[in-house]
């Protein structure tokens, strides 16, 4: 599984690459990235989610994914925590609880295991979204915005996800296309986004101390610890139906880069914005090594379990 993991990022790579090879020569402003984000975060993205509901219910893919998210919930409180154990600095505090999971883990998951795979992600999208709003948003400005959870287009595509889900019966073909000929937009979008930010990035010397911490809590120390937590659940729940896909799904979302929402909250709340922006670059460039090998570190202790 590793290699597809691997393959999948050098795929998203590429397309990075070219994304940063455009800003550079196009000179991207900050207007323009702005507005790559929300039409990614707030629109194709929910299409997405809406494709990954779009198949047969049965009530073993209705509790496969409340399952996931109750896994996600678990590795959401060890972020946490050791994001608390990192550091006083709440940005980076909620730096190493939050992943990129939306432009990161979704092309990714649905690289390697499909539309089924992003399925088991929609649990995981649940948890984070949640705790993003309550926990995140507490960090940065002292109180929580229930508001903003409750209307995230993200949250709503999978409200009305779960229905269409639930329904005995599929879209008819002219309301799925245009829904998947959406969805598919979503990888090469955030990709093209990610060398954006790329080509504008700015390296400040004077951060390097603090970064090295937050990229060592980030992309290691959170792994083994989710690591830990996905062989557990692996040994308890050996017998529920495609439980390695599940686990990976889940597991590989949490060793994505920082999120790409955490700076938009710094700007909003004042925090330090340059930092900010600098965790999610410098954690979205060494993903490309950490993922894959935690991949198949894992992959290797499976098999000897």
């Amino acid at each position: 599984m590793y290699l597809l993991v691997l393959k999948q990022l050098v795929i998203m790579i590429i397309i990075t690459l070219a994304g940063y090879i455009f800003a550079r020569i196009a000179k991207v402003t900050d207007e323009q990235q702005k507005f790559m984000s929300r039409l990614l975060l707030y629109f194709i993205n929910p299409f997405l989610v809406l494709n990954s509901f779009n198949m047969e219910f049965t009530w073993l893919k209705f509790r496969q994914l409340w399952f996931a998210a109750f896994i996600a919930l678990i590795l959401h409180a060890v972020m946490i925590l050791l994001g608390l154990l990192s550091s006083k600095e709440k940005l980076d505090r909620v730096a190493v609880a939050f992943t990129n999971c939306g432009f990161v883990g979704i092309p990714l998951i649905r690289g390697v295991f499909g539309d089924e795979g992003v399925f088991y992600l929609m649990g995981y999208l649940i948890v984070f979204n949640v705790l993003i709003w309550t926990y995140g948003y507490y960090q940065f400005c002292g109180k929580t915005n229930i508001k903003k959870i409750i209307t995230n287009p993200n949250i709503i595509a999978v409200a009305i996800g779960l229905v269409m889900f639930c329904l005995p019966f599929k879209l008819p073909e002219l309301l799925q296309k245009p829904i998947v000929m959406i969805a598919d937009i979503n990888t090469p979008m955030a990709m093209l986004l990610l060398g954006i930010l790329f080509a504008r990035f700015e390296f400040d010397r004077t951060y390097i101390r603090r970064l090295v911490k937050t990229m060592l809590f980030r992309l290691i120390l959170t792994s083994i610890c989710n690591l830990g937590v996905i062989l557990l659940a692996y040994k308890i729940f050996a017998n529920v139906q495609d439980i390695k896909m599940m686990l990976f799904a889940i597991y590989i979302c949490s060793m994505c880069p920082v999120a790409t929402t955490i700076p938009g909250l710094a700007v909003v709340f004042d925090h330090d914005k340059s930092f900010a922006s600098l965790v999610v670059t410098i954690s979205s460039l060494f993903c490309i090594l950490t993922i894959p090998s935690f991949v198949a570190l894992a992959e290797f202790i499976i098999g000897k379990m």
